[in-house]
């Protein structure tokens, strides 16, 4: 069956026969043929290569702790506020292109304007494969939601309401960075994506224990890449100051594009040793 509206072929297949592998294959098609992945500039290259993909529980007593000041907050809410009965949470890590990365010149004080582009652009695709994946599931008989697109979500104070990148962690998709992003098999450049479903899932067995373990800096102090290369400033021994992070991207990144309307920096994510993988910590 060809769901016209999506741009992608989908089959029918029992409920117990959905899960990560199944998942998996219909993401990485879609990531690969669906036209919507690419810039609207130059040669049209890939915004993602395929993602990173964990599940979580959603009965993962993770989720409570997500609830505490200094973690997310008060306002964090769990899986059964986006879906009621929910018991899993697909979260998903879209690594950006060879083509988007490699455009970023390492000197250049500006992000390439293939970077700015990918980052506003991929968000759009980024919703694509959000509803494509509640509608994949749906098709097998599931329910699903995702959160980021419920009218009710918000962020307060730069405090999400669902923090993908907190559900990234507890799904085994990855650790955090000094520079607050997420380190992945695939590195830190990249969107992350999360989906609810009532579906009983099989949980990613995390392969690390603590918030920063892939982060050289946390474990052992030997990197700190991103302190020297962040233009604003913004990045220190003890993490990031996200208001200076945006107001660097308003003054100085908004104002050079501001002809396509594009706004992103992402040094924190590019020409780093976390940039395409996990670094590899001191013997």
């Amino acid at each position: 069956m060809t769901t016209q509206s999506l741009g992608y072929a989908t089959s029918r297949c029992p409920i117990s026969a959905v899960d990560a592998a199944s998942i998996g294959a219909f993401l990485d098609d879609l990531v690969q043929s669906d036209p919507r992945n690419a810039l609207p500039e130059g040669d049209n290259p890939p915004i993602f290569q395929t993602p990173v993909l964990g599940i979580a529980s959603a009965a993962d007593p993770l989720f409570q702790t997500l609830k505490q000041p200094g973690v997310v907050g008060e306002i964090h809410v769990g899986a059964e506020y986006w879906l009621s009965g929910a018991k899993s949470v697909i979260s998903l890590f879209l690594p950006f292109s060879k083509s988007i990365k490699k455009s970023y010149a390492k000197a250049s004080p500006l992000p390439s304007l293939e970077w700015v582009s990918s980052r506003q652009n991929g968000e759009v695709f980024v919703n694509v494969v959000r509803r494509g994946l509640v509608r994949y599931l749906e098709k097998q008989g599931a329910r699903a939601a995702a959160a980021n697109l419920d009218p009710r979500y918000q962020a307060v104070d730069m405090l999400p309401m669902w923090s993908e990148r907190h559900v990234a962690f507890i799904a085994g998709v990855g650790t955090f960075g000094l520079h607050a992003g997420l380190l992945t098999a695939k590195g830190a450049a990249g969107r992350i994506a999360s989906v609810v479903t009532d579906l009983e899932l099989a949980p990613t067995v995390r392969p690390y224990d603590g918030i920063y373990d892939y982060c050289t800096w946390k474990t052992d102090e030997r990197c700190g890449a991103c302190i020297k290369r962040c233009p604003a400033q913004a990045i220190d021994r003890e993490g990031k100051d996200h208001l200076a992070c945006m107001g660097h991207g308003n003054a100085h990144i908004r104002p050079a594009y501001r002809e396509w309307g594009y706004h992103s920096c992402g040094h924190c994510q590019t020409n780093l040793p976390c940039s395409d993988r996990i670094p590899k910590r001191a013997v």
